[in-house]
């Protein structure tokens, strides 16, 4: 009889809340992030870009190297009549940057500037990576227990009619009832079944992000409804800040400076030539010492062709920069208006079907225990009561993603949030 009956909700379970509570060792989405923060091999890269962009800081405040010149020959030696190779002399050449030094340092930093903003930014599109498999394992596990549950309360259900006070007597179900019941049976079995295989592709996909071993407990906190988010004007005041904007900003900034840095170049630097000639003058031998200066002569090349190139890149970066903007704007409202329709929803869902389903279900489940309503019946508030839960659940877990979303959109992280934008 136990796999023909229909599952029936028991009272107690009626007044619990629709999830379990997690445990004292449960994962935390803030917990997750830092986890994935901490192994993640795509913020390798970012980081090495910084340790890359400050090297170049410093290297665009170094002087060029001089240059060093011996010059041996026999000219002394033929005009004494003596012979032999000697020391004739020695240069010395200093290139001067002139101002291109100070705007080589204008665009390193500017550029390190962007790569730390870009860390950041990676950083968020990893904590939304990790909002994506850990609400994904949080959503599969409250379908697993709510599967599991529905399928308990089959063998729970001929106890039902005790449970209510209802008379002693065993309740007759007809052939067409129990082949009724069986069916309902199996599609909570296959359920079931589902719920489990989801679980165990997001539980894969939650240890993969983290680096987790096989064997490691990787039971997530409950899911719950996201925060209430403030006005959108209050984010989009912030939004400046984003790092994604900061970092295209700085971009742009890098890109505005190498203009500057084109035009110092269109021509070699200036050398400071300082010799030393040892002659033969006035029938002996004597040292010459002498400077003098290199400047390129710009006859053929004008260096016209780099600063135009300059030039360009900065038009591209602001174009960038302005396109970045306008987007993010939008992309912010989208979401700030997403999740607050979903939590809307959510609400209405909760007050306006689930309750009253839920109150339905105990309700039909007391009066075909008493006998007094039909198989059909219960069928139907069983069937809209635990329909509802799910949607629920799947109102809950959209709810989550947006909220997710919403913390990409304005900049914000979990581990440092702003008020309204729920981790």
């Amino acid at each position: 009889m136990l796999r023909y009956l229909l599952p029936l909700g028991l009272a107690a379970f009626i007044s619990f809340p629709v999830h379990a509570q997690p445990t004292a060792a449960a994962w935390t989405f803030a917990d997750s992030v830092k986890r994935a923060l901490d192994v993640a091999p795509e913020l390798r890269a970012a980081e090495a870009d910084i340790s890359g962009r400050t090297a170049e800081l410093s290297q665009a405040g170094s002087w060029p190297n001089p240059t060093l010149d011996l010059n041996a020959d026999d000219r002394l030696g033929l005009e004494e009549g003596r012979g032999g190779i000697n020391m004739s002399g020695i240069a010395l050449s200093q290139p001067l940057p002139m101002r291109r030094l100070a705007r080589q340092r204008t665009v390193a930093e500017a550029n390190l500037a962007s790569a730390n903003a870009n860390l950041r930014y990676q950083q968020l599109l990893l904590e939304r990576e990790v909002a994506r498999v850990f609400h994904a394992l949080q959503m599969a596990t409250a379908q697993r227990t709510l599967a599991e549950e529905r399928l308990q309360l089959v063998a729970e259900s001929p106890n039902a009619s005790r449970k209510f006070g209802a008379d002693r007597l065993v309740r007759y179900l007809t052939p067409l009832e129990r082949q009724r019941l069986s069916i309902l049976n199996e599609e909570a079995g296959q359920a079931l079944v589902v719920a489990e295989r989801e679980w165990q592709k997001a539980l894969i996909d939650f240890r993969a992000l983290l680096a987790l071993p096989a064997g490691a407990p990787a039971e997530p906190a409950a899911l719950l409804p996201a925060a209430t988010p403030v006005n959108p004007e209050t984010l989009v005041r912030a939004l400046d800040d984003h790092p994604a904007l900061a970092a295209t900003r700085k971009e742009a900034d890098a890109a505005q400076a190498a203009i500057a840095v084109a035009e110092s170049q269109r021509f070699a630097d200036p050398v400071l030539n300082l010799y030393s000639e040892r002659n033969y003058i006035g029938g002996e031998r004597r040292n010459v010492t002498g400077v003098g200066v290199s400047v390129e002569i710009p006859l053929w090349n004008t260096g016209n062709g780099k600063l135009a190139q300059a030039r360009a890149d900065a038009e591209r970066a602001r174009a960038k920069l302005d396109a970045l903007s306008r987007d993010a704007r939008s992309r912010l409202e989208q979401a700030h208006t997403q999740l607050a329709q979903l939590l809307g929803q959510t609400e209405r869902l909760r007050l306006k079907l689930l309750e009253p389903a839920r109150e339905l279900y105990t309700l039909t489940r007391r009066g075909f225990a008493a006998g007094e309503l039909n198989v059909l019946a219960l069928v139907d508030a069983n069937n809209s009561f635990f329909d509802a839960r799910a949607r629920h659940l799947e109102l809950q877990y959209e709810s989550a993603l947006a909220a997710a979303d919403l913390r990409l959109a304005s900049g914000i992280s979990v581990l440092n949030p702003s008020p309204g934008v729920a981790p």
